[in-house]
């Protein structure tokens, strides 16, 4: 089961903080993630990522 949606934002395990835009299984079935960050795509393993804490902004 998919830990991340399309569209969600999350960090990777560097620091990186980008959006999701796809997610797929490898050959031997690990979930990878294709994590854009300004115009560029990381892929990276489920493991590898987590949900970014969001902000709320004062009305």
């Amino acid at each position: 089961m998919k830990k991340f949606a399309l569209g969600d934002v999350v960090n990777s395990d560097k620091g990186r903080r980008g959006v999701v835009r796809a997610a797929y299984l490898s050959k031997e079935g690990q979930q990878f993630y294709a994590v854009e960050k300004d115009g560029t795509m990381d892929y990276l393993e489920e493991d590898r990522l987590s949900p970014a804490p969001r902000v709320e902004l004062a009305a």
